[in-house]
């Protein structure tokens, strides 16, 4: 993972029915221009200004929504989660990748993601059954969708040049889109083209969108499962920021919520934000690993969920514990969570993620009680005799995430305002 003298396998190959792009490319040049290209809109200075864009969203938007169905149902009220925290990922994707909110929360989503999604089970089925290939001429409906997402793509450009064609761009904004638009392909010396530019696109909606609502979904789950880690969790929160009109920032939810930290890399560890394995090629002298030598023209498979559960370095203990963060040793076992990928290749957009759920669920618990509905499948009480009598977990589906695998049944919770 640390090195490119392991490059990523054909699997990544027309990931999502696109032109390779910064997750899917093979290519050591590709991914260096590419992580130069958008370096600067994850880097501090270009998350700095866009802070104020991601808190009118994060804070803003999502919670005058939950307000206004509190408010609604006398102060109490129950709500999808999963659904919320994707739309509020999604409403911070448009803005910092095509330019302006999909406004998700306020419709309750919105069709970019079908969209996304469907094209990249496409893409997933006909890299694994290539005659299946065929039908995509065939059957015009089977590829609706991804037409419908180019055009969103094109319209999202089209916008964006215009605005800085007269004038009325915001220079000081560093913004994924922006970019892309000013960056030049070393390889020709030229702006990237409209297929280039949608690659990206779509690619951030991927990788910005599920990882980062579904770990928040997780989170939010065994909050309720493990009530003794939601009470010491609340009492940090509320106790550090006891002020009720008070928005906990970024920075502050980084620097007074240790405890809160500790249980959201425990959620990665125990979850993470990748579904199956990272795939990689052996090169041309072949690797020896473990005691077995395995030549070139293998595939090895990066399994995160296996290394997030390996007891040489969690213990024998893999329950739910997010105090395995906490201090020194902590710090050091932090190092040892791959949720976002390693090396040359990580997530670069790993600190928004980490913004957005910094902002979002110190806010949530501060400004709300959260309870399972009565009839919820789920509780504290509810034990899985398969796993040590620990709380039953939702189902997940491991596919490119691990979402609940029925989101719809499974993530409902009931919301409280607090009165102080």
């Amino acid at each position: 993972m640390a090195t490119y003298k392991f490059r990523k396998s054909a699997t990544y190959k027309g990931f999502a029915g696109v032109h390779q792009n910064l997750f899917s490319t093979m290519d050591e040049e590709f991914n260096r221009m590419r992580r130069r290209q958008v370096g600067p809109a994850f880097s501090k200075t270009g998350l700095d200004s866009v802070e104020s864009i991601v808190n009118s969203i994060c804070i803003d938007s999502f919670f005058n929504k939950l307000n206004r169905l509190t408010e609604a149902h006398n102060g109490s009220a129950e709500f999808n989660y999963f659904r919320y925290f994707r739309n509020a990922a999604a409403d911070v994707i448009g803005e910092l990748a095509f330019g302006e909110s999909f406004h998700a929360i306020e419709n309750d989503g919105h069709p970019v993601t079908v969209w996304v999604n469907s094209a990249m089970k496409n893409s997933i089925l006909f890299n694994t059954l290539p005659p299946l290939r065929i039908l995509q001429t065939l059957i015009p409906s089977l590829t609706e969708k991804e037409l419908k997402l180019r055009k969103f793509c094109l319209d999202s450009i089209k916008n964006r040049q215009e605005l800085i064609r007269n004038g009325k761009f915001d220079n000081d904004r560093i913004d994924i889109l922006q970019m892309y638009l000013t960056a030049i392909n070393s390889s020709n010396k030229k702006p990237l083209s409209n297929d280039e530019l949608i690659s990206e696109m779509v690619i951030m909606i991927i990788a910005g969108v599920d990882s980062t609502s579904i770990t928040m979904t997780w989170l939010v789950t065994y909050y309720m499962l493990y009530p003794k880690v939601y009470k010491r969790v609340l009492n940090e929160v509320r106790t550090n920021f006891p002020e009720k009109d008070h928005k906990i920032t970024y920075k502050e939810a980084r620097e007074k919520l240790p405890y809160f930290v500790a249980t959201v890399y425990e959620i990665l560890r125990i979850k993470g934000s990748v579904g199956g394995g990272l795939n990689r090629d052996v090169p041309e002298e072949g690797v020896n690993l473990s005691g077995y030598y395995i030549p070139h023209g293998s595939e090895l498979t990066m399994f995160i969920a296996g290394a997030h559960e390996d007891t040489q370095i969690w213990g024998r203990n893999l329950s739910f514990n997010p105090d395995r963060f906490m201090g020194s040793e902590g710090e050091k076992l932090k190092k040892e969570i791959f949720a976002f990928s390693y090396g040359i290749r990580i997530c670069p957009g790993r600190n928004l993620a980490w913004m957005e759920i910094l902002i979002i669920i110190p806010n949530l618990l501060k400004n709300f009680d959260l309870s399972f509905p009565k009839d919820s499948l789920y509780g504290p009480n509810i034990l899985d005799p398969k796993e040590g009598n620990e709380p039953k977990v939702p189902k997940d589906v491991a596919f490119a995430s691990r979402p609940p695998e029925n989101p719809d049944r499974d993530c409902n919770i009931i919301i409280t305002k607090t009165s102080s």
